[in-house]
């Protein structure tokens, strides 16, 4: 059952404002796409701004509402080149996390160890790509990881 619409799952209701903690990361649109099954989010919404309407705003208010208080969301997803775009996926998430009434903590990196197209480097030896950081003498592209707190 999709993120999106787990909430109306009576098995899965018990558990609203229950879990301890919530830690996800979700398709990043049409970008990962996880199988061709017509159920997959990308297929039901495949315009970008219907996709954070009907996928992506429904699954962070789960996430929110099934989280107890005092407790912490932590949410992995980047923004991804999507043709000649960039989906805002960070700033989209962020936004609707803290419409939901959600606290922002801070932002933690998981560095990837191979990312195709990371090899890209400017002519002063920065990467030219999105999301680098520089560990032991090397770049490495990372993915955030929004840490979010529930009052």
């Amino acid at each position: 059952m999709g993120s999106e619409v787990i909430q109306h799952s009576d098995k899965f209701k018990r558990y609203k404002g229950k879990l301890d903690l919530v830690f996800t990361s979700p398709p990043y649109f049409a970008k990962e796409a996880y199988s061709e099954d017509e159920e997959q989010s990308y297929k039901q919404y495949p315009v970008y701004d219907k996709w954070v309407e009907g996928f992506l705003r429904p699954t962070l208010q789960t996430a929110v509402e099934y989280l107890k208080s005092d407790r912490y969301l932590l949410w992995n997803i980047a923004d991804a080149k999507f043709g000649p775009d960039m989906l805002p996926l960070e700033q989209d998430s962020r936004k609707i996390l803290e419409e939901l009434g959600m606290q922002y903590i801070e932002t933690m990196k998981m560095t990837l160890a191979w990312m195709p197209g990371g090899n890209r480097i400017d002519s002063e030896g920065r990467p030219s790509y999105k999301n680098a950081v520089y560990v032991d003498d090397k770049w490495f592209k990372y993915e955030p990881i929004f840490v979010y707190y529930k009052p």
